[in-house]
Parts: C-alpha cells; structure tokens; sequence
C-alpha cells in the first residue's frame, strides 16, 4: 500500500508541474485567475479522488462473518430390502 501511495502522489506531483504555467516577476501569483471561476471542475475531481481513496481504504480486502448460525438441513432415506 505504501508503494501504491508514493506512486500516487509523485504522479500528481509530475502532472501538475507539467501543467502549472511559469509565474510573472512583479506580479500576484494568479489571484485575478482564481477569483474568476473555472477551476470547479477541479474541486469536485478532488473530492471525488479523496472519497474513492477513502473507499478503498476502507475495504480492508477482508470478509467479514456472518452474525448468526448457519442452518443445516440434513435429510435421510431408509430402503427396505
């Protein structure tokens, strides 16, 4: 799971430095940008990826017992000879 989990996170790493544009010297770091919308998709794409990973978390792989006993029907047959 730890190999799952550092595999994760430097591929989100990689891709949005890939998609990151370079910041302008002098100026504010994309204030104007985020306050005029456009990044929803985003958000509900990160929601959405922390509830699968808490999902999966979650599943443990185990299964779990039943709460009662179960029922056993044992039938017989006599022949006569």
């Amino acid at each position: 799971m730890r190999n799952l989990s550092t595999f994760v996170i430097v591929i989100s790493m990689l891709a949005t430095s890939a998609w990151a544009d370079p910041l302008a010297a002098g100026k504010p770091a994309g204030v104007k940008a985020a306050q005029m919308g456009g990044t929803e998709w985003m958000v509900l794409g990160g929601i959405g990826a922390l509830a699968a990973g808490v999902l999966i978390a979650t599943s443990g792989g185990r299964s779990s017992n039943p709460s009662g006993q179960p029922i056993v029907v044992v039938a017989t047959t006599a022949t006569a000879i």
